[in-house]
């Protein structure tokens, strides 16, 4: 993963130099007299194309492996495992980088290559993270750093202990965070790499902006600032124009949430500088809503609404749902102090919509993070408990026996408590979070149901406004037309005729589709009126229907309604298209514990176990909108002998 990283930043300057390495290679495999060369080579091509042609990257792989197992070179298998895994990271196959990464490591330590371990535990450790897994990422951070240690490669060590740090400050482990970017800062001055040691100030500074936040009641402000002045003292010294602009701005930041807005301008104007020279846009968002926020707090109403305006521009095209949503409360606070009502009400709206979509995902980070956060502590205990075993087994000769055997019932006395707790609080916990990931998938089916819905009702207008009414407007230009201009050929009358009927006949299907999109009697007459001017609307020729409707004297509540009106329009709709029935018989009946549906053809029928496996999307939508009623759908079928649907929906 480093490795990806460093090559995408270095990639415009070094794709030549690669192009040539690459030729080199190729020229080089018909002249290799060993299979252990061949699999050399082919590991270094698959590097190579490994991020720009993911394709033939993981085909070099493969032959790598192949050729390494069939001649026992277990360097070369071990290699052609990692590359593959990074392979299948860049194109988020991780599942199966995963298998890969591990396959590695097993070989690794086999044949002791430390620094290939080292390497491996690094990335492994950030696909874990990836993945939500950030206690387990946390051991493999480790354990890379302690073998780079070991190897005398502290450059290695101090960057998988910055990966480590950030870990820690995903999971709101502040102080251990701040424990790590010391570590790699005293690291990173022993090798006398300045910049990369001051890069540990900046991240110190920024934990402890983290810890004010996210720990009410401590006062980290001071200290913030503090290590990232002592970072931009050393990026100047360095000229290193970048990093100038970034901790410029996040010391605006810093100040901004001090509500020290002058100071915190000083720094964001700076910043603003350095980006425009530098010609970097992706930051730009966050920085031009820093400086319109500060503008807005200190009154000064025209350059804040100038910088704004700037910020949501920029946050919209780089796509950051954090930023727009910022952006619209920026806009929705200046409009509001500068007394425009409906602008402010505008975007109020807009802040909500993008505050919601945010709080959707964070509520399913917050359960990754909690679950993460306790299993870090769980193994951090782990860790403490054997090192107490080692202590003990310290002792001297003559006290061993009977400290060991006090400490062993005590161990178990306080195994058995902590195992009773442990458990008693694991299934609290677990039960908590099955509730919340209900209630949020809840949610976000019907957030999902709703904007189908929404978008049906749209289109339906759309073509009923839009697409009829030129049709209509086409028809009467027509006929308009027709009586003013005298035909004499009964061939351009005939003509003319058809023109119009087929005009006639495109008004008419636009409307009904529309309609069947929007039934337009749904939401004020009730579900069984409704079906009953759809199934009007079928050709009974082709399709004989009938409704039988009971139990329905008072309304349903509105998406229930429309959910079982959607299920059984396409269900008939199934049956129209697939059954080659001529009856049909619909029967809806309405209970004190719910309502019943049972429709049935004369049909061709199905088989079931085929229909579980089908692509299409029929099937599925109709399970989907039942599931979201918390209903059960059954189907009583066989080929040729006809279809029964039975669904059964709880409604109070």
């Amino acid at each position: 993963m480093k490795k990806l990283i460093m090559l995408l930043w270095l990639l415009p300057s070094i794709a030549p130099a690669q192009n040539k390495i690459t030729d080199s290679l190729l020229k080089l495999l018909p002249a290799a007299k060993t299979d252990t060369q061949r699999v050399k080579i082919y590991n270094k091509l698959s590097e190579r194309f490994m991020n720009s042609h993911t394709d033939r990257g993981l085909t070099y792989a493969n032959q790598a492996l192949n050729l390494s197992q069939k001649v026992k070179y277990l360097r070369g298998e071990a290699d052609a495992y990692y590359n593959r895994g990074q392979i299948l990271v860049n194109i988020l196959k991780s599942d199966s980088a995963k298998v890969d990464y591990e396959k590695a490591i097993a070989i690794y330590k086999k044949i002791n290559d430390r620094e290939g371990l080292a390497e491996i535990y690094s990335d492994y450790g950030i696909l874990l993270r990836v993945q939500g897994r950030g206690s387990d990422a946390i051991v493999y951070f480790q354990q890379s750093a302690d073998l780079y240690e070991k190897v005398d490669n502290l450059g290695g060590s101090a960057e998988t202990l910055v990966l480590l740090a950030n870990n820690y400050n995903q999971l709101h482990l502040f102080n251990k965070a701040l424990a790590m970017y010391q570590k790699t800062y005293e690291l990173r001055l022993k090798i006398n790499d300045k910049l990369a040691a001051a890069q540990s100030l900046a991240g110190i500074g920024l934990t402890y902006r983290n810890k004010q936040i996210y720990e009410p009641g401590t006062k980290n402000f001071e200290q913030a600032v503090q290590y990232m002045l002592k970072a931009r003292t050393a990026f100047i010294k360095a000229d290193h124009k970048l990093y100038i602009a970034f901790i410029d701005k996040e010391i605006g930041i810093t100040y901004l949430q001090q509500n020290e807005s002058k100071q915190a301008l000083v720094y964001f104007l700076e910043a603003e500088d350095w980006f425009k020279k530098l010609d970097t846009k992706r930051e730009m968002g966050s920085l031009y809503k820093g400086i319109g926020n500060a503008y807005l707090k200190l009154k000064q109403y025209r350059q804040a609404k100038i910088y704004l305006e700037k910020g949501l521009d920029a946050a919209l095209a780089e796509k950051y749902q954090q930023h727009i949503m910022e952006s619209y409360e920026g806009l929705y606070n200046y409009y509001k102090q500068t007394g425009d009502d409906k602008a402010s009400l505008k975007y109020h709206e807009k802040w909500m919509d993008a505050k919601d979509t945010l709080t959707q995902k964070a509520n399913f980070e917050k359960i990754t993070e909690v679950t993460a956060k306790y299993e870090t502590e769980k193994k951090e205990q782990q860790i403490k408990l054997l090192n107490k075993e080692n202590t003990i087994q310290k002792l001297s000769i003559t006290s061993r026996n009977k400290t060991i055997g006090i400490i062993a019932g005590l161990f178990l006395l306080s195994g058995i408590v902590a195992a009773l707790f442990y458990n008693r609080q694991k299934l609290k916990q677990r039960a908590n979070q099955q509730a919340l990931m209900l209630k949020q998938q809840d949610i976000l089916t019907k957030a999902i149901v709703d904007a189908e819905e929404n978008e049906r009702k749209r289109i339906a207008s759309d073509l009923h406004d839009g697409v009829g009414q030129l049709f209509s407007a086409v028809k009467m230009n027509l006929s308009g037309l027709f009586e003013r201009i005298t035909l004499a050929r009964e061939e351009d009358r005939f003509l003319a005729e058809n023109t119009l009927a087929l005009v006639d006949e495109s008004c008419k299907e636009v409307r009904t589709i529309s309609h069947q999109m929007m039934p337009n009697m749904l939401l004020r007459s009730g579900i069984a009126s409704d079906l009953k001017s759809f199934i009007e609307k079928i050709d009974s020729d082709s399709l004989k229907v009938t409704l039988e409707a009971t139990g329905f004297k008072n309304k349903l509540e509105s998406n229930v309604e429309t959910m079982l009106y959607r299920i059984i329009q396409e269900s008939i709709n199934n049956v129209i298209k697939h059954a080659k029935a001529t009856r049909l018989d619909l029967v809806l009946n309405r209970g004190s514990k719910g309502i019943t549906t049972k429709i049935t053809d004369n049909g061709i029928g199905f088989d079931t176990g085929e229909a579980g496996s089908s692509t299409g999307i029929g099937l599925k939508n109709i399970a989907t909108r039942v599931e979201y009623l918390k209903g059960t759908i059954r189907y009583i079928t066989a080929p040729g002998e006809g279809t029964v649907v039975i669904i059964e929906v709880p409604v109070s």
